[in-house]
């Protein structure tokens, strides 16, 4: 009991510890800024720590479309020697404006058997402008208009085209030509060999289903892709080629599932490069693989295996699949949905040394831009063409700004060798395509293209065949004449003659050929068939 009462009178007389000592008071430092806002320039000092407690502290308001530079979150640095920050203040506002439009009718011509070629015109209906509004988005910056760009248009009354009669100029009968041009007509295989007048039905085997329909680069044999499923909603189909001497008989390659297939026209013994697909249940019935294969083609017991290049290339909207087109130096351009490239492809002897699982192509992006959305079960493509010196790539590409009121598709043009890329033509149309003539020699290398006449139609518009230099210059309109109407097929492709002297399209769906000397015109086909695929040999740049 003396012990703990020791013990705790030992405790009561210990020194008592020493109080914790406040921290000294911490001054804020004021750092010296200029803001700019409202028309106003102020010199202040804060003691804010960011731009944002900085506009705070000094009261001033700001929305979220300003403009503040720097960042609010930027911090505020205290250096005595530093020149003072300044913060800028862009007020920015918006408005739409709805701007109506006169929309100018056109003149439609109408050939009739009822007027003779040298009889005066006879107006069947009078034109009448229409009228359209167009939304604009205006942005101001600090009370200052400084973008506006249109957001929708909407039609209130559709123009109506003045209609013209005139007297009809019968198609040639018969026009000769170089090298060898086939087509589809009703799903039949036709072959013209230097002239019109004697058409040659193939001896195909299946029903073309027009994937792939190409002479070789020497026209002695046509490769090409028949359905092999019964049910026309399934895709499934095989490979084939045919001699297309006289007695030809059409031999499988044993591949199926297709979905491009192009000779390669450096090749000896002709070899193809081609890209397969899955069957699906689901739109648009297909799958793509995005692979890529050589084959060379010897159609005998010694045929090679095929050799495959690409096992599966990702791209946008991958399950499409994309297009391709083979230079005449060996190279394969390809196209998917986001991205226009090269493919540098390996001689016959390299591609026979490489192990199948393993082999690649160099591959060069060119070019990448924002798909385009079709909201349906089908993607847009670039349509390719290469110039007959593999240096220049023609392309479509889809352009559109965002916020734009329609989608834009111009027509690019890339230099391979020196890396340069330029639009060529702007809003040219989503279906145009483009053809690069046979000449090899700059400047007379020409390209074919197909130019939307009216751009804001969008999908459903008209186009027309024009021509013009490499470089854009001295286009011209060749075809349809100026105010006549028809259609040319879309995703068809333009086929240039040998001697770059004729071209070879499908419009109002037959097979037409024009002589670009003389404006002369054939027409193929019979009168209620339909026409597709023409394939030339031998063929300008780009055949594949």
């Amino acid at each position: 009991m003396l012990a703990l009462w020791l013990l705790a009178l030992s405790a009561a007389c210990a020194p008592l510890p020493a109080a914790v000592a406040p921290a000294p008071a911490v001054t804020p430092v004021a750092v010296p800024i200029t803001l700019v806002a409202d028309g106003q320039s102020r010199a202040l000092l804060t003691t804010a720590r960011s731009v944002g407690e900085a506009l705070a502290q000094a009261g001033i308001e700001t929305s979220p479309a300003d403009e503040i530079d720097p960042p609010v979150a930027t911090p505020l640095i205290v250096d005595a020697a530093a020149t003072p920050l300044t913060i800028t203040i862009v007020r920015v506002t918006e408005t739409t404006e709805v701007i109506p439009e006169a929309i100018p009718f056109g003149r439609q011509i109408v050939r009739s058997a009822e007027l003779s070629p040298g009889d005066p015109p006879r107006l069947l209906q009078a034109g009448r402008p229409g009228l359209r509004e167009v939304t604009v988005r205006i942005v101001y910056h600090d009370g200052l208009e400084v973008e506006r760009w249109p957001t929708a248009t909407t039609v209130v009354e559709p123009a109506q085209n003045e209609v013209v009669m005139i007297g009809v100029i019968a198609a040639s009968d018969r026009m000769t030509f170089a090298g060898t041009l086939a087509y589809i007509d009703d799903g039949r295989a036709i072959l013209l060999e230097g002239a019109t007048d004697a058409p040659r039905q193939l001896a195909i085997e299946g029903a073309l289903d027009g994937r792939v329909f190409q002479l070789s680069p020497a026209g002695d044999y046509l490769l090409y892709t028949a359905a092999a499923a019964e049910d026309a909603d399934t895709f499934r189909n095989e490979l084939w080629v045919l001699p297309t001497a006289a007695g030809g008989i059409a031999q499988p390659l044993n591949i199926e599932n297709v979905l491009w297939a192009g000779w390669d026209p450096t090749a000896t013994p002709p070899r193809i490069a081609y890209t397969t697909a899955r069957s699906t249940t689901l739109p648009p019935g297909w799958e793509a693989s995005n692979d890529l294969w050589l084959l060379e083609v010897t159609l005998d017991a010694n045929q090679p295996a095929p050799v495959r290049l690409v096992e599966s290339y990702p791209a946008a909207y991958a399950w499409w699949g994309g297009v391709y087109n083979w230079s005449n130096d060996g190279r394969l351009a390809y196209a998917f949905a986001d991205e226009v490239g090269v493919l540098t492809m390996p001689t016959a002897e390299e591609a026979a040394a490489l192990d199948p699982t393993t082999a690649a192509p160099t591959r060069a992006v060119l070019h990448e831009f924002a798909e385009f959305n079709t909201g349906g079960d089908w993607a847009w493509l670039p349509a390719l063409s290469w110039s007959a010196d593999g240096r220049l790539l023609a392309f479509t590409d889809h352009a559109a700004a965002t916020g734009a009121a329609r989608e834009r598709f111009d027509l690019y043009l890339a230099d391979v060798v020196a890396g340069n890329q330029a639009t060529l033509v702007e809003d040219i149309g989503i279906w145009a395509a483009a053809q690069w003539s046979p000449a090899v020699t700059l400047p007379a290398q020409q390209l074919a293209t197909l130019r939307a006449i009216d751009p804001e139609a969008g999908q459903d518009g008209s186009y027309a065949l024009w021509l013009a230099d490499s470089d854009g210059s001295n286009a011209r309109r060749l075809y349809p004449p100026e105010g006549e109407s028809g259609a040319f097929a879309r995703a068809q492709p333009l086929a240039w003659g040998p001697d770059g002297d004729r071209l070879a399209f499908i419009f109002d769906d037959a097979l037409h050929i024009l002589d670009l000397a003389n404006g002369e015109v054939y027409r193929g086909g019979g009168d209620d068939s339909i026409s597709s695929h023409p394939t030339w040999a031998p063929y300008g740049p780009g055949g594949g």
